[in-house]
């Protein structure tokens, strides 16, 4: 009995070992690798401060920041499979591997000169020199869609880079004539620039108007319309001093189209629902938000975050409760069939049990007829091997109290008939 016992203890240890070990595997927090770039992006500080917020809310994700060198870098990376996520302005470059979890915040774009120069639109800047800050391919191609919306050819306009310490001199030298620089309305790039223009101006500054910005829309999707809006920068006099038309830009959240669904579903969810708290820490992630599945999106939306946001998320035990529910089935069975096969068994010993307790009585029957020593030592051993088989299904707790009595008093009876019967057949030699 023993023996089945420990054997069963086992196999219901393992389980439950089992049970514990994908419970654990199926909740410990998922590391995504995260792709920013370059590191003076607002981006790497909203996905650091995510890292700290998501580790100390015991989310069921943590983030590996891998900074980039730019937005071609972050983009090879993700499409070569070496990130899980990155954060990219698509009208720069976009990769082929991802698809849209959450829009981080967007863009605007800000056309400034010295008001005295009296370049007040787009086309006075004909002949002029653009100072472009943060030198990179999505500010360059977007001064260059709207010089054409203003019908200048492409080289009208001289583009130069010009770091901001060197701006204020620029402007004074006269090098330059008008800035433009894209950025969040909310960080300090747009602001410190409309402050310098504006004393370089002796007070005055002018925001050129981009063009019909619906209609850049039209040919070029990844950029939308967007509003300087008066007073936007705070000053003596409203800067602006009307909403001024300008062109917007996203920045997108990417999650590789290899993630499984379920996975970016539990991450934008997370993400979404944890700004605030990365809000704290670092500004800009307040404005981030869910993509618009209504507008026509040049960037797909990634299909689980499609499924969060039509509320088809699933919970853990939906997803697993089935498999939960076999399992406590297949236990409940497993314990039925193996108490039928503890009954079998225990029925099968105790009829082995009686069996030899019948045999080791046969042999007291059989002393009376022996007719020398030899078939006497035969019974004896006969009767010992029967009586050590007892003795090892007792140590193994297959006999009870009650049967090995039974047994010592068998075994007793036999070897006292034995002797008694040994001692008779001596006389007789001797007689």
């Amino acid at each position: 009995m023993r023996q089945p016992s420990l054997a069963f203890l086992a196999a219901l240890l393992g389980l439950i070992g089992l049970s514990a070990l994908g419970y654990y595997v199926a909740t410990r927090p998922t590391t995504l690798r995260i792709a920013v770039g370059p590191v003076v992006n607002e981006n790497v500080r909203t996905v650091s401060a995510a890292q700290l917020t998501l580790q100390r809310e015991r989310e069921p994700f943590r983030l590996r920041l891998v900074v980039t060198d730019g937005a071609q870098e972050t983009a090879r990376a993700l499409d070569s499979g070496e990130v899980d996520l990155a954060i990219i302005r698509p009208d720069s470059i976009f990769p082929r591997n991802g698809a849209t979890v959450a829009i981080m915040h967007r863009d605007h774009a800000m056309l400034v000169a010295p008001g005295p120069l009296g370049i007040t639109k787009v086309s006075d800047l004909k002949g002029k020199s653009v100072a472009l800050m943060r030198d990179s391919p999505g500010n360059l191609r977007m001064l260059g869609i709207i010089a054409s919306q203003a019908g200048l050819a492409p080289n009208d306009i001289t583009v130069t880079r010009v770091p901001l310490a060197g701006l204020r001199t620029a402007l004074d030298e006269g090098r330059i004539q008008a800035i433009l620089a894209v950025g969040p309305t909310s960080g300090r790039l747009l602001s410190d620039i409309v402050t310098l223009v504006t004393d370089a101006g002796n007070g005055k500054i002018s925001f050129l108007p981009v063009p019909e910005p619906s209609a850049i829309e039209q040919r070029n999707p990844f950029l939308e319309p967007g509003v300087l809006v008066r007073g936007l920068f705070s000053g003596t006099t409203p800067r602006p001093e009307v909403d001024t038309p300008t062109l917007t830009v996203a920045h997108h959240l990417l999650a590789s189209k290899t993630l499984p669904d379920t996975t970016v579903s539990d991450f934008t969810r997370v993400i979404l629902t944890a700004k605030s708290q990365i809000a704290a820490e670092a500004p800009l992630a307040a404005r981030m938000e869910a993509p618009d599945q209504e507008k026509t999106n040049p960037i797909p939306i990634h299909p689980g975050t499609i499924t969060y946001l039509d509320g088809q998320t699933s919970t853990f035990l939906e997803r697993y409760g089935d498999w939960f529910y076999i399992g406590i089935m297949g236990l409940g069975l497993g314990g039925s069939a193996f108490a039928g096969y503890l009954s079998v068994n225990a029925a099968n010993t105790r009829k082995k049990v009686m069996d030899m307790l019948v045999d080791l009585q046969a042999l007291v029957a059989e002393v009376p007829d022996a007719g020398d020593g030899a078939t006497l030592t035969s019974l004896s051993t006969r009767a010992e091997s029967i009586f050590q088989e007892t003795i090892q299904n007792a140590i193994e707790d297959n006999v009870d109290p009650a049967a090995m009595t039974a047994f010592s008093m068998a075994f007793s009876h036999l070897r006292q008939t034995i002797s008694e019967k040994r001692r008779l057949l001596d006389e007789n030699i001797q007689a």
